[in-house]
C-alpha cells in the first residue's frame, strides 16, 4: 500500500536536507569572554594547563612545571609544598596524581570557544620558568633581611614599638615559604634575634620565640640556631618568660631543637630544658607521642663513659628526671611501659648507677610507682623486670616518701588498691609550685620556679604559630 507521496507506508521518510546536524557545543554568547578562568592556569607559568596534575597539599600544577620546581629543589611562592627534598629523596618522592577532571574542564572550554587545545610544555621551558622566579624569591629574602636589621639599629638604640615591628615582621615572613626561613636564618639576624628573646616587652618576645619556632621548621637551619647561642635564651624564656612565648620556646626546644652531643655542656643544657617542659602536663603527654622520645632517654639512662662519666652521670640524672615526669600521665606510662622503661631502671637501680639514697635512686622509685598507678599491665611487666626485689630494701629502710612509694608500688603489683595521698616530704622532698616533686638532693640541680613578671599560667604547648 503506497502513500500519497508515492513510497510504501511502512517506509521511513527520506532526510530532510534543510535540517542541519547540531552542533556538538552550541555557540557562546556574544557576552561570553575568551579568557580563561584563574583555575585553568598554573600557578608556575600562568598558562593554560595542558597536564594539570594534583600535587601536595592539594594544589593543581603543570606537570612540568611543578617536577622543573623539585628538580631544582626550590618552592616558588605560589607553591605551598616542601620541594626542597622531593627530588633527591627516594624514601618521600614527590607524588603526582593527575587531575582528570580539571583537564576535562579545560578542553571543553576549548572546544566551546573553538580554540587549540593547549600543548604541554617542554622540560626545557618548564625548567626556564622555574629557574627565572628562584631569584626573585632570593631578592626578597636579602630584602626583608635588611629591612628588619634597619628597624632594630646597628647600636641596638631601636624602641620597644619598632622591635615589636621588626619581629612581627620576621614572624610572619617566616611562616609564607620554606625558601625564605632557609634565606633569613643567618648569623646576622640570629644574633639580633637572640636578646629579643629577653626583651621585657610581650610583644617583642613573643614575636621573636615565634620565629624562632618558624626557622628551625627547617632541618639546615636546626644546627644554626644551636650554634648561634639561643638555646639558653630559650630556656630563659621557659622559666620566666610570657606566657605565650614560653609556648613558643616550648615548641622550639622540645619539638624542633636538634639532639645534642651527648657528653658536653650543651646535651646538659638541652636536657634540662627537656625537663622544664615535661612539667607541663599537656607537654610530657606531646614528648610521650614523639617518635623515638622514649627510646632516646632510655639510651641515656643506660649510657655509660668511662671516659667522661662525670657528663654522662649528669645525663643519666636528667633522663631519669624526665622519665619520672612522663610517668605521671597515662600516654607517658603507656609509652613507657611500651619501651621497656620498667626493666631499665630496674637494671639502673641493680648495677649500683642509682645508688641508695641518692638522687637518681629517688627518681627510679618515683618512675616506678608512676607506671604502677592503674595499670594491671604493670604487675606482669614488674614481676618479669624484679621490681619486688629491687624494691624491698627500701620498703623495709628507714621511714620517708621513698619508702611509702616503694611500699605502694610492691601492693600495686599484688593488685592491693591505694588511693591515699603521699606526703610531699621527705625521702621525694618538697612539692613545688608548679606540681612536680623533686628530690632535696637535686636542689642544687633545679632551680626553683622563677617568677615571672607576667600574671596567669602557662598555656599548652602548642604547634600553630
Amino acid at each position: 500500500m503506497a502513500t500519497g507521496t508515492g513510497r510504501p507506508w511502512w517506509a521511513p521518510p527520506p532526510p530532510s536536507a534543510a535540517a542541519p546536524s547540531a552542533p556538538r557545543f552550541p555557540s557562546p554568547p556574544s557576552s561570553f569572554t575568551a579568557d580563561p578562568p584563574a583555575e585553568f592556569l598554573c600557578p608556575i607559568s600562568g598558562t593554560l594547563m595542558a597536564d594539570p596534575v594534583v600535587a601536595p597539599p592539594g594544589q593543581t600544577f603543570e606537570r612540568a612545571c611543578i617536577q622543573a620546581c623539585a628538580a631544582l629543589a626550590f618552592s616558588p611562592p605560589a607553591v605551598a609544598a616542601d620541594l626542597s627534598g622531593s627530588h633527591s629523596s627516594s624514601s618521600s618522592p614527590l607524588v603526582l596524581v593527575p587531575n582528570v577532571a580539571l583537564r576535562t574542564a579545560i578542553l571543553n572550554w576549548c572546544d566551546r570557544l573553538a580554540l587549540p587545545h593547549p600543548a604541554p610544555l617542554s622540560p626545557d621551558t618548564a625548567h626556564d620558568i622555574a629557574q627565572a622566579q628562584e631569584p626573585s624569591t632570593r631578592q626578597r629574602g636579602d630584602a626583608l633581611e635588611e629591612e628588619i636589621m634597619a628597624a632594630l639599629g646597628t647600636d641596638g638604640g631601636a624602641t620597644p614599638a619598632e622591635q615589636a615591628s621588626a619581629m612581627a615582621l620576621l614572624r610572619q615572613a617566616t611562616r609564607e615559604n620554606q625558601q625564605v626561613r632557609r634565606q633569613l636564618c643567618t648569623p646576622r639576624l640570629l644574633a639580633a634575634l637572640r636578646p629579643m628573646l629577653l626583651s621585657p616587652d610581650a610583644d617583642v618576645q613573643v614575636n621573636a620565640a615565634a620565629a624562632v619556632v618558624n626557622l628551625s621548621l627547617e632541618p639546615e637551619n636546626k644546627v644554626r640556631i644551636v650554634r648561634s647561642g639561643a638555646v639558653s635564651p630559650l630556656v630563659d624564656v621557659l622559666r620566666g618568660g610570657h606566657p605565650e612565648a614560653r609556648d613558643h620556646a616550648a615548641g622550639a626546644i622540645c619539638s624542633r631543637a636538634p639532639p645534642a652531643p651527648r657528653g658536653t655542656a650543651r646535651a646538659r643544657e638541652a636536657g634540662m630544658a627537656l625537663y622544664h617542659v615535661s612539667l607541663s602536663g599537656m607537654n610530657r603527654s606531646k614528648i610521650s607521642r614523639a617518635p623515638g622520645a622514649v627510646r632516646t632517654l632510655l639510651a641515656a639512662v643506660e649510657a655509660r663513659d668511662r671516659a667522661n662519666e662525670g657528663d654522662a652521670a649528669a645525663l643519666r640524672r636528667l633522663a631519669v628526671m624526665v622519665l619520672a615526669n612522663l610517668a605521671g600521665c597515662p600516654d607517658g606510662r603507656a609509652a613507657l611501659m611500651d619501651g621497656g622503661a620498667v626493666a631499665a631502671v630496674v637494671r639502673l637501680m641493680r648495677n649500683g648507677s642509682a645508688a641508695p639514697g641518692s638522687a637518681e635512686q629517688e627518681y627510679c622509685i618515683s618512675t616506678l610507682y608512676g607506671m604502677s598507678r592503674g595499670s594491671m599491665r604493670f604487675r606482669g611487666l614488674a614481676r618479669a623486670a624484679g621490681v619486688e626485689a629491687a624494691l624491698q630494701p627500701v620498703a623495709e629502710g628507714d621511714g620517708g616518701v621513698g619508702r611509702d612509694l616503694a611500699r605502694r608500688t610492691l601492693r600495686a603489683m599484688r593488685g592491693e588498691d591505694d588511693e591515699a595521698p603521699v606526703t610531699a616530704t621527705g625521702l621525694l622532698g618538697r612539692q613545688w609550685d608548679d606540681g612536680s616533686v623533686v628530690s632535696e638532693g637535686l636542689v642544687s640541680i633545679r632551680r626553683p620556679p622563677h617568677r615571672s613578671n607576667y600574671a596567669g599560667p602557662s598555656g599548652s604547648n602548642t604547634t600553630q604559630f
